[in-house]
């Protein structure tokens, strides 16, 4: 493994465990076990570290997500396997999405933030893949009518603030993704018949 990714390592550890802002660098140089001075060989800041755990796991997500799109049959099938996703990265990058859930500032997306453009370009690109499989749906029958802009914007909604309960607040039951995708389900296709 690279310097590199020792410091992510570490930082995705004690920031998971301490918050953010409560984490030094010094912490993330003794746990990483390299000199402080080479985490700013490779982060400019803390924060750059921060953006360096969401920029891998955005990504790592939207990736799992085209596939997803790729493969399965139907829009309906695209965003339940969407819901399914979410689940399995709350369950095996837990300590990646509580860090960012609890800690991700959210000054980095104000207009005049230099990190703006690369969030929202993210960001942009998972809308634009759940307009994509609501419409799918919608051609393909297993969508019932609904605004795709807004229906997509309502579901990443609705998971931002699951994940946040999830994660923060109540143990998942082994219920809950299945709960959460018939509340989904019944909202975007009501007539289940017409799938």
């Amino acid at each position: 493994m690279s310097r590199k990714q020792d410091i992510i390592d570490a930082a995705t550890e004690l920031f998971s465990q301490n918050g953010f802002h409560a984490t030094s660098t010094h912490q993330v140089a003794k746990l990483a076990e390299v000199s402080e001075g080479i985490i700013f060989y490779y982060f400019k800041t803390k924060e750059d570290i921060l953006l360096e755990i969401f920029y891998d796991s955005f990504d790592k997500f939207l990736e799992a997500f085209k596939r997803i799109m790729d493969e399965a049959p139907t829009g309906l099938a695209i965003l339940r396997a969407w819901v399914g996703l979410h689940f399995e990265a709350i369950d095996s990058r837990a300590k990646n999405i509580l860090l960012l859930v609890r800690d991700f500032p959210a000054g980095l997306i104000n207009e005049d933030s230099p990190h703006r453009e690369a969030i929202m370009r993210r960001v942009n690109r998972l809308n634009q893949y759940l307009i994509a499989a609501i419409k799918k749906g919608q051609k393909d029958g297993s969508v019932g009518p609904c605004d795709p802009e807004t229906s997509a914007m309502v579901l990443r909604s609705l998971l931002i603030g699951v994940t946040r309960l999830a994660l923060l607040e109540a143990p998942q039951s082994e219920r809950f993704p299945d709960a959460v995708w018939e509340f989904c389900r019944s909202a975007l296709n009501p007539n289940p018949s017409q799938a």
